[in-house]
């Protein structure tokens, strides 16, 4: 079968694995092959995930996981961190994933968080060999349009691996492998180095432990590292996804021969979610539908008798799990839609702030928990939305809700100032705090990265 793609040639899926196509795809993309709205979109994502990490890194189990990565002689950074230390390219990756991971606020591409790996990674790679900005951006560009749409070649249900870690690591060492200049046949090494490494699994969502945000750090590590060992000179398998052992059949079944249909020309890039609340995304729909009911209705939270909502089979896997105060409180406080609905009943729309275990703890809170119900809809094959609130009063009035798009999607994206909004929050949560004056200096900068000669003048112009 034969698909159009780079350069117009076709690119014959039979003639080579899937692994060398991929690296030739990717080898060939140039920074002037990005089209404007995709470059405009890129440098929003890279400018969230940076400032939903400075959040991240102050959390108190950001610091404790950080002290096992010391400082070394290396050449990349940690955002926001001391500019007189540094670190290697690989853990490096792993700390920038880690923070920005650490609040479930990063972008969010389909069913995988391709930003929040493959960023880190090229960033780091890009310090490492003193690429420029614009290097940076294609290869971060082309490694999370690769892992989204290995993600969305997947076929049936998941059997419970995290798709972020999957394929995050081949798109961490995609990015690597670009920004190190590796030829077509080292680069195929090198994604076939991070296939073997592949791991990470949804039980740590179901236990609500910080596993959790540990697998997509590790997922990046392992990209970097397995394009340095490919450069070194190590071989991986060529048909890491396609083989009888690959990860097309060991993981999640796929059809890859539409990898690259569209390549060029559709991009999955603009398909990412910008998240509104900083919660698992399985959740947010169910969020949105009970915070506009309460604006419709416009209800105190002592008027309510019962929530009723309404989820797939996947959202309940990941945030339909029992309020308790057992497990890792930052982790339930993410992935808990009881206790997110719940907040929002008593709060408004859910905050960094709704995060802190004291939040959990509040006697409010407890409360109000029997009060939520969760139903699982058999026949809503989805992850992200459609999801429905019923709205009981204690008058015995009923309401019901809809949200049928994720909030923050393109197809319902935040405002500009909603944006700015979470920006702000992140900034005053950062430890130390990011000043207005310091978050609208990097903004600005971001906003003009690919101008910039070096990667360095980033943060001295912020």
């Amino acid at each position: 079968m034969s698909i159009w793609g780079w350069r117009g040639r076709s690119i014959n899926m039979c003639a080579d694995t899937v692994t060398r196509q991929i690296a030739l795809a990717a080898a060939a993309l140039t920074y002037e092959d990005i089209p404007p709205p995709v470059l405009d979109k890129a440098r929003r994502l890279i400018a969230d995930t940076l400032i939903v990490a400075a959040a991240g890194k102050g959390l108190a189990t950001s610091l404790a996981m950080g002290r096992a990565v010391a400082p070394s002689c290396g050449q990349s950074r940690v955002w926001f961190a001391d500019r007189q230390q540094s670190w290697s390219a690989m853990d490096a990756a792993f700390l920038n994933t880690l923070h920005a991971g650490a609040l479930d606020y990063d972008s969010l591409n389909g069913a995988v968080h391709a930003d929040l790996v493959t960023l880190p990674a090229a960033w780091a790679m890009a310090e490492h060999y003193g690429r420029s900005p614009r290097e940076l951006i294609t290869a971060y560009v082309v490694a999370s349009e690769m892992v989204s749409r290995l993600s969305r070649c997947s076929t049936g249900l998941s059997k419970g691996w995290s798709g972020t870690s999957i394929y995050g690591g081949i798109g961490a060492a995609l990015a690597s492998g670009l920004l190190m200049g590796l030829d077509a046949s080292r680069l195929t090494h090198a994604l076939g180095l991070a296939a073997v490494q592949a791991a990470g699994t949804q039980q740590a969502n179901v236990e609500q432990t910080l596993a959790k945000r540990l697998q997509p750090a590790f997922a990046a590590r392992n990209g970097v590292f397995a394009a340095l060992l490919a450069e070194a000179g190590a071989t991986g398998p060529a048909q890491a996804l396609e083989g009888k052992f690959g990860l097309r059949t060991l993981y999640q079944p796929g059809d890859d021969q539409g990898l690259l249909m569209g390549w060029r020309r559709d991009w999955q890039l603009l398909d990412t979610a910008i998240k509104r609340f900083p919660v698992c995304a399985c959740s947010h729909a169910a969020i949105q539908g009970l915070l506009e009911l309460k604006a419709q209705i416009g209800f105190s939270a002592n008027q309510v008798g019962e929530v009723v909502a309404s989820i797939s089979p996947f959202m309940h896997r990941l945030v339909g799990g029992d309020f308790n105060l057992q497990g890792d409180l930052e982790v339930v406080a993410q992935f808990n839609l009881r206790y997110h609905l719940a907040s929002v009943l008593l709060r408004g729309p859910i905050s960094l702030r709704d995060l802190q275990p004291d939040r959990l703890r509040d006697a409010q809170i407890q409360a109000m928990i029997p009060r939520i119900h969760l139903q699982i809809d058999a026949d809503n094959p989805h992850e992200l939305a459609p999801a429905s609130i019923k709205l009981t009063l204690n008058t015995g009035q009923a309401y019901e809700r809809v949200c049928s798009v994720l909030p923050g999607s393109p197809q319902s994206p935040l405002l500009a100032e909603q944006w700015l909004g979470k920006a702000r929050e992140c900034a005053a949560f950062a430890e130390p705090g990011i000043d207005q004056a310091r978050l609208s200096k990097l903004l600005g900068a971001l906003e003009r990265l690919d101008e910039l000669p070096t990667l360095e003048m980033l943060w001295n112009e912020s």
